[in-house]
C-alpha cells in the first residue's frame, strides 16, 4: 500500500479529513493541513454570507458553552476553565470577521490538466508511539525522525522484534486534553509490559532503574494545549484538582470527532440584511407577499433582493427625489419614508415585524431550519429547485388502473406510518460543512452533558488567528418525507413528553425551541426513521449505504434522504416511482425485533444491527437513534408512534 498519497471521495471528506482529523490506513495518520482551493473546481455557494453566519453562530454557542461549564452548573461537564482561559478564548460576534469557509481542493479526473493543484493537504503518522511486539521497547520518535525510523528492527540490543504503532492516547474528561501515551525516566529505555494485549488494564511500563508502575497513574493537571513552551512553565487552563485520565483507542472518530452538518443552499442577497433575512424568507414561505403578486411579480427571494437592492442605490434614490416635486421640499426623514414606500420595502419591513413577534431571537435557529425546508421544496422561488409531491406525480400517469392503484398504496401508506406527503427533488446544491472537532469521549446519552468542542483553528498557538469551517457543495437529487403533525403532537402527549396542548399543530411546531425535550423527541423520531429509510433501500436505489446522505428538519416533521454519489444514477427517483409501498414494508424488519434483542430495544433500541449505518452517512454519526419510538415498548416511549 503506497502510504505517501491516499485519495478520499470529495462528499465525505468534511467526515474524514478536516483538519486534526485521524484516519487509519494500515497505521494511525492526522491530518495537518487543508490546501485553499486553487483549481475552481467546486459548485459556486450562491449565500455564502448567509451559510457562514449559521455556521458561525453554531461554532460561538457551542464553544461559549464548554467554556462556561462548571462543576456548581453543569455536574456532567465541570470544566471550571479559569477566568483568563475563558478570557483569551471566548468568542464574541465581532469574531465572525476572522471565520472563514474554505473550500476543498478538488483534483481527482485533472491528472492531465496544466496548473493545477494535485494535492490538497498533508498529514503525517499519529500518535508517533511505537512499542515492539517482542520485548515491549517503548518508543517516541520525533516528526523529524520519523522518516529513518525502522519499524522492522528492534533498537533493544539482541531483540529481533518489530515495531507495531501503540494505538492508545490519553484523554481527560475534565479540560479536553488529548495527548499521546509518552513515558521517559532519566534518559532511560522505557519497556511496556503487556501481560494482555487485549486488556490494557493489566500493562504496566518500567525502567532500567525502576520497578513497574500503572500505565495509567498519571494525571492530568489541565496545562494550557495552547502553549507550546516547556511543559512545566505552562500555565493551567482549569481550576479544577488533577484528575486520572481514560484511555481511548486510536481509530476514525473515536478520539476527534467531526461536527458536521449539511445545509441548502439558496440564491444570494448581498443587498439584504443578514440580520432580517430569515425572517424575511419565512414570510416567503407563508404567503405574507401578496402585494408582489397584485403587482405582477414573482414571489422570491430574487424578487426581493431586486427590490432591496433598487433601494439602497443612492444614485436611482436621489434621482428619484430630483424629479418627483412632492419631495423635494420633505424632510430627509420623511423622504426617506416615502422612498421606502416607492420601493415597497416598507411592506416588507411590516412583514419582518410580524414575523419577529412569533419567532423571538431564541428560537431562529428553529425559523432557519423551515426556511431551508421550503427552500428545497422550492417554495422561495429557487428557479434550481422542482419538487413533485406524490399524488401530482400520480396525477401525470396515463393508465387509470395503475392511478388508481398507487393512490389507494399511497393511502395505506399514510395510515399506517402517518405520514403527510412524500416529494421528489430532482436537483438541488447542497453544502457539506465541518466546522468544529469533538476532543474525547461525547456522552451526548447524559442529560446536561457538554462536549469539548473546538473550532478548527487557523493557528492553535493562537487563537486570534481565527477559525474557519470546510465546506463541499454539490448538486444531487433526493426523496422528502413529511410525517402527520397532528398524529406526532398526539403521540408526544401519549408518552408525557408533553402536556395537553390547545395549541394547533402548526402553531407548536413553528414555536419549537431547538433546546426543548420536545424537539429532541421529535428529532429522535425522524432520525430514527430515516435510518430505518435507508438501510431498506439499497435493493431498490442500486446505492449503497455509503453514498447516501440525510438531514433531519423537526420543526416542518420532515426528513430529507438524498444521493451523495459523483454520478446521479436516478434511484431515488426510481424509487419514487415504482417502488414506494415496497420500500416501506421492508423498512418493518428492522423496526419489529433485532438479533440483539431483548438487550438492544431494553437499552438504546438501537445498534449496528438495526438501526447503524455508517458514521460519516450520518448526520448525528449514529447518535439520537431509538427504534422504541416507534414500538412503545420501555419506560423511554410510554407509547409508539406507530404500534
Amino acid at each position: 500500500m503506497n502510504l505517501k498519497e491516499f485519495n478520499f471521495p470529495a462528499h465525505n471528506a468534511v467526515f474524514h479529513i478536516s483538519k486534526g482529523l485521524i484516519f487509519n490506513r494500515t497505521i494511525a495518520f492526522r491530518v495537518r493541513a487543508l490546501y485553499p482551493d486553487k483549481n475552481d473546481k467546486n459548485v459556486y455557494i450562491q449565500n455564502k454570507e448567509r451559510l457562514k453566519k449559521r455556521l458561525f453562530e453554531k461554532i460561538m454557542v457551542m464553544f461559549n458553552n464548554r467554556l462556561r461549564a462548571t462543576k456548581v452548573k453543569n455536574p456532567e461537564s465541570p470544566h471550571d476553565f479559569t477566568e483568563d482561559y475563558k478570557k483569551r478564548m471566548l468568542i464574541s460576534n465581532e469574531k465572525i470577521d476572522i471565520f472563514k469557509l474554505q473550500m476543498f481542493q478538488l483534483s481527482s479526473g485533472m491528472e492531465d490538466e496544466f496548473n493545477v493543484a494535485h494535492i490538497g493537504g498533508d498529514y503525517a503518522i499519529y500518535p508517533l508511539t511505537f512499542v515492539c511486539e517482542k520485548c515491549g521497547d517503548l518508543r517516541t520518535i520525533s516528526p523529524k525522525s520519523i522518516d529513518l525510523f525502522d519499524p522492522n528492527s528492534c533498537m533493544s540490543q539482541g531483540c529481533t522484534g518489530r515495531y507495531e504503532q501503540l494505538s492508545l492516547m490519553l484523554f481527560c474528561p475534565i479540560c479536553g486534553n488529548v495527548r499521546p501515551l509518552q513515558y521517559y525516566y532519566k534518559g532511560e529505555s522505557i519497556t511496556l509490559i503487556r501481560r494482555s494485549k487485549d486488556s490494557i488494564s493489566t500493562w504496566k511500563v518500567k525502567a532500567k532503574s525502576k520497578g513497574s508502575m500503572d500505565l495509567f497513574r498519571l494525571k492530568c493537571d489541565h496545562k494550557d494545549p495552547f502553549d507550546m513552551g516547556p511543559y512545566k512553565s505552562r500555565t493551567p487552563i482549569s481550576k479544577a484538582d488533577p484528575c486520572s485520565q481514560k484511555p481511548l483507542t486510536v481509530t476514525e472518530g473515536s478520539i476527534y470527532i467531526p461536527v458536521a452538518q449539511t445545509s441548502i443552499d439558496i440564491p444570494s442577497s448581498p443587498d439584504i440584511d443578514l440580520e432580517e433575512l430569515e425572517y424575511i424568507l419565512s414570510g416567503i414561505s407563508l404567503g405574507k407577499y401578496d402585494f408582489l403578486e397584485n403587482l405582477g411579480l414573482s414571489v422570491d427571494i430574487s424578487t426581493i433582493q431586486d427590490l432591496y437592492a433598487n433601494y439602497n442605490n443612492l444614485t436611482t434614490k436621489k434621482f428619484a427625489i430630483m424629479m418627483d416635486p412632492l419631495l423635494k421640499g420633505k424632510t430627509e426623514k420623511d423622504q426617506e419614508k416615502e422612498w421606502k414606500k416607492k420601493c415597497f420595502i416598507d411592506k416588507i419591513e411590516e412583514v419582518i415585524t410580524e414575523i419577529k413577534s412569533v419567532y423571538p431571537e431564541a428560537i431562529i435557529e428553529t425559523l432557519r431550519e423551515i426556511n431551508d425546508y421550503s427552500a428545497l421544496i422550492g417554495k422561495l422561488g429557487a428557479s434550481s429547485i422542482k419538487s413533485t409531491a406524490y399524488l401530482n406525480f400520480i396525477s401525470t400517469l396515463n393508465e387509470p388502473l395503475i392511478k388508481t392503484e398507487k393512490k389507494l398504496e399511497f393511502a395505506e401508506i399514510q395510515r399506517k406510518y402517518h405520514i403527510q406527503d412524500i416529494i421528489h427533488i430532482p436537483r438541488v446544491t447542497l453544502v457539506n460543512s465541518c466546522y468544529g472537532i469533538f476532543n474525547g469521549i461525547n456522552k451526548f446519552y447524559d442529560e446536561g452533558f457538554i462536549p469539548h468542542f473546538d473550532p478548527l483553528w487557523v493557528n492553535k498557538t493562537d487563537a486570534t488567528k481565527g477559525f474557519y469551517a470546510y465546506c463541499f457543495p454539490y448538486e444531487t437529487e433526493g426523496i422528502i418525507v413529511t410525517l402527520n403533525k397532528e398524529k406526532i403532537l398526539e403521540w408526544l402527549v401519549n408518552t408525557e413528553t408533553i402536556p395537553a396542548k390547545n395549541s394547533t399543530p402548526k402553531e407548536f411546531f413553528n414555536s419549537l425551541e431547538p433546546e426543548s425535550n420536545e424537539y429532541a423527541k421529535i428529532e429522535v423520531l425522524l432520525h430514527s426513521f430515516s435510518h430505518l429509510l435507508m438501510r431498506s433501500s439499497s435493493v431498490y436505489t442500486g446505492l449503497d449505504l455509503q453514498s447516501y446522505g440525510e438531514n433531519i428538519f423537526p420543526a416542518s416533521a420532515a426528513i430529507f434522504l438524498f444521493s451523495t454519489s459523483s454520478i446521479n444514477i436516478g434511484g431515488l427517483q426510481f424509487v419514487f416511482e415504482h417502488e414506494i409501498s415496497n420500500w416501506f414494508e421492508n423498512m418493518l424488519f428492522d423496526v419489529k425485533e433485532c438479533t440483539l434483542d431483548p438487550n438492544c430495544i431494553k437499552e438504546k433500541g438501537t445498534c449496528f444491527s438495526c438501526m447503524y449505518i455508517p458514521e460519516f452517512v450520518c448526520c448525528k454519526f449514529n447518535q439520537h437513534l431509538d427504534r422504541d419510538v416507534f414500538l412503545g415498548k420501555t419506560d423511554r416511549n410510554k407509547r409508539g408512534f406507530w404500534w
